[in-house]
């Protein structure tokens, strides 16, 4: 698979004066080298890409690592970045990045052998390169696929891209979207999530209710720990319930990423916010339709999460509510007057309709329940809310 052109999941980063890692699911990224004449030198070297470099005098391996022991790693202006992939200390790819200007780099992915094709290492490649392409404050990734390579179009296409020009896709990398589970086929729940692994979605968001804080009840451990057992996303957990602090931290080990509680629940939000961080996980707050955004102002800086709800939450399937995103602009103000680095995510009725006006007014995640699992094919729906 050549893809020529142009990431969380990023688990751990790591320079040293010989080489980066980044470890996905599956494999691990080891930069090779990080500039121009660096990666000619790679190629020319390489014989399953020795037909697309230019020609040059061959080179010894011990030339090629004087070499690369001289560079700078990490992406530089205009530089070029060459990652392998590598699964059990085999080397089966590489990916690269190039053309990058501090906002935007173009990414080829590379799998050599037509046996390891069907393996997923591309994906998780390509994915770990999203993550931390996001991590280094990249905007957007870009590609060029050949119209005749079906599978590298349908690889880029799952994972966010779309096609903007001809051969070109563009992958906008400061939206997130966070299917809600609570809307999945809860008779396939594993085949919903392994689904979900595929898609351009980073987050899965999990609905706790408890028939008390709202007036429906939805699931709680069990169900949270099967879907933290098969999914490679981030788990977004949402509790809809009485008195947070009871249960914040248990939601927090059972492998919640994100800990949201509500604002309207408790009397305690610094306990909750503590009991969150404590436990390992970032925390979040969410407000009702009928509560002003700018009560969450002394929690700013302590937060890393306000969630907007643009429904009336316990229920499913309701219409956005558009007054909503007023909110989201008086806390986009706030966030910002703090210099906080706190996420805006918004659940309610959010769809690939109205999610581009959702994004625009400053939100960074968004929930999307039936607009994902009630679509033909929601894989395919991800990406048109991505993008909206």
């Amino acid at each position: 698979m050549l893809l020529r052109g142009a990431w969380l999941c990023l688990s751990v980063t790591r320079l040293s004066a010989c080489r980066m890692e980044l470890r996905g699911k599956v494999c691990i990224l080891r930069s090779v080298v990080s500039s121009d004449v660096g990666t000619i030198l790679l190629w020319e070297n390489d014989p399953a890409l020795a037909q697309y470099s230019d020609p040059h005098p061959p080179y010894s391996r011990e030339q090629i690592e004087e070499f690369i022991a001289c560079q700078q790693y990490g992406l530089q202006a205009n530089g070029q970045l060459r990652l392998m992939i590598e699964v059990g200390g085999r080397t089966v790819g590489a990916v690269d990045l190039f053309d990058y200007d501090g906002t935007t780099a173009e990414v080829g992915v590379l799998v050599y052998d037509h046996a390891d094709r069907k393996q997923g290492y591309a994906t998780d490649a390509l994915q770990t390169v999203i993550g931390w392409a996001k991590a280094l404050g990249i905007t957007s990734l870009q590609a060029t696929i050949d119209s005749e390579n079906i599978a590298s179009r349908r690889l880029f296409s799952r994972l966010g891209f779309v096609n903007v020009d001809n051969n070109r896709y563009l992958c906008n990398m400061k939206r997130i979207v966070a299917p809600s589970i609570l809307s999945a086929d809860f008779g396939n729940l594993e085949r919903d999530t392994l689904m979900l692994n595929r898609s351009a979605a980073e987050w899965v968001h999990v609905d706790v209710m408890d028939g008390d804080f709202v007036p429906n009840i939805s699931f709680g451990f069990p169900v949270l720990k099967a879907v933290t057992k098969v999914s490679t996303k981030v788990i977004d957990t949402h509790l809809m319930i009485s008195n947070p602090l009871r249960y914040v931290e248990k939601f927090a080990k059972a492998g919640s990423h994100y800990v949201t509680f509500h604002y309207e629940a408790t009397n305690d939000i610094d306990a909750c916010i503590d009991a969150i961080h404590a436990a390992g996980a970032k925390a979040g707050i969410s407000i009702k339709p009928a509560t002003d955004a700018r009560v969450l102002q002394p929690w700013i800086e302590k937060l890393d999460m306000i969630l907007v709800m643009s429904v009336e939450p316990g229920f499913g399937g309701q219409s956005f509510m558009p007054e909503s995103l007023d909110k989201v602009r008086i806390l986009k103000d706030m966030i910002t007057a703090e210099g906080s680095q706190c996420l805006i995510e918004i659940d309610g009725g959010i769809s690939a309709a109205n999610a581009g006006e959702v994004f625009r007014a400053g939100v960074d995640v968004v929930v999307a329940g039936s607009a994902v699992f009630g679509a033909a094919d929601p894989e395919t729906e991800i990406v048109k809310i991505l993008n909206a």
